[in-house]
């Protein structure tokens, strides 16, 4: 009789009714069809605003969105996976072997926006790895055996995805970093932001510039080495024989230019350099001041992804930043929109890049 009470009452009461009774029963859980009474609306309306339709206007999404704030809704996953037969699970493969790791971060901060905009679209992450408790299994029997929706591989060797049993397994993917033959990506423009660097060492007045290159086998390696390559030849400039890195790491960055500094007469070094990366640029400098020269008087440096570190090093390092955000909400939504609209088409996306002006280039 009290409930039916209640009921009647306003809005704001009705609200209370539905905190008391979740508080005071302590396993009741509200419904779509609470939300769409309480809202006004259909239910039909609440589970396209659950699910993101674009079709329903933003006062009503706020309307809904605020209820479902309110009474603390929570889909009820295993109904919706047993209605849809969708598992609601993206699974993100991420390959050590490249010797990056999840600390590198660039791919952290593109991870963090992935999970958090996949999130945002109704969707969780888990990670797939080759092994499952002691014993192996490559990344697509593992996506099978978690029942994954889709995967976002990040980083891997192409021998170890085994790409064959991949567009075998129909499992939509999106990535970044590599390209795969009829694979959605995202990545950077590394090209014009290779050439953006060369220009503004130039304008600085230096025509000799050395290059230490990145990893041959990831996308941004072999870009920014062609495109530094090419270019470099099309201005019709004089560059010393690249120097190249094992990873991305500052270790190896340290070590390439240690060998640049230690193989080439003092008068053959370059008067610049661009780095194919931010922390092998901060292992750089420290090469050179490890033989007993500074940044920029003796040579400048110029990086490239634009990482936070290279304002807290000293001198501040110049540099060429991605859009680490855009590439990983951006990588979201497309595998996303791939899920839910099979038949829509993709495009290949590269993202713009931008030139960073700090303290390690010196005009001359």
């Amino acid at each position: 009789m009290t409930d039916i009470i209640i009921l009647k009452y306003n809005f704001s009461c009705v609200m209370l009714f539905i905190e008391i009774e979740i508080d005071f029963v302590g396993g009741y859980m509200a419904t779509i069809y609470d939300i769409s009474k309480l809202a006004g609306v259909s239910p039909t309306t609440v589970s396209k605003v659950l699910n993101n339709y674009s079709d329903v206007s933003q006062k009503t999404k706020d309307k809904v969105n605020k209820i479902i704030k309110e009474i603390g809704y929570v889909p009820n996953l295993g109904a919706r996976s047993t209605r849809t037969k969708r598992s609601y699970l993206i699974g993100v493969v991420f390959s050590e072997n490249l010797g990056i790791g999840l600390e590198h971060p660039f791919f952290s901060v593109v991870l963090e926006a992935f999970r958090g905009e996949v999130g945002s679209l109704g969707y969780d992450t888990i990670f797939i790895n080759n092994k499952l408790g002691p014993n192996d299994m490559d990344y697509i029997d593992h996506s099978k055996y978690r029942n994954v929706d889709g995967l976002f591989i990040i980083t891997a060797l192409s021998e170890e995805l085994d790409l064959k049993k991949l567009k075998a397994s129909s499992i939509p993917c999106v990535t970044t970093d590599m390209i795969i033959p009829d694979m959605p990506y995202v990545l950077s423009d590394h090209r014009d932001g290779v050439k953006q660097a060369i220009d503004y060492l130039i304008k600085m007045g230096h025509k000799n510039i050395g290059h230490i290159e990145g990893p041959l086998d990831t996308i941004a390696g072999l870009e920014r080495k062609e495109a530094f390559d090419a270019y470099i030849k099309d201005l019709g400039l004089k560059s010393n024989d690249t120097w190249p890195a094992q990873s991305f790491s500052l270790e190896d960055g340290y070590q390439a230019t240690l060998n640049l500094l230690e193989n080439l007469d003092k008068n053959k070094r370059p008067s610049a350099l661009f780095v194919s990366g931010d922390l092998m640029a901060i292992g750089a400098m420290e090469a050179i001041k490890s033989m007993g020269l500074s940044v920029p008087e003796d040579l400048s440096i110029i990086g490239f992804d634009g990482l936070e570190v290279g304002h807290m090093v000293s001198p501040k390092l110049t540099t060429i930043w991605q859009d680490k955000i855009q590439i990983g909400k951006l990588l979201a939504k497309t595998l996303i929109k791939h899920l839910e609209e099979p038949k829509a088409a993709w495009h290949d996306q590269r993202i713009k890049t931008e030139l960073v002006i700090r303290d390690s280039v010196k005009k001359i």
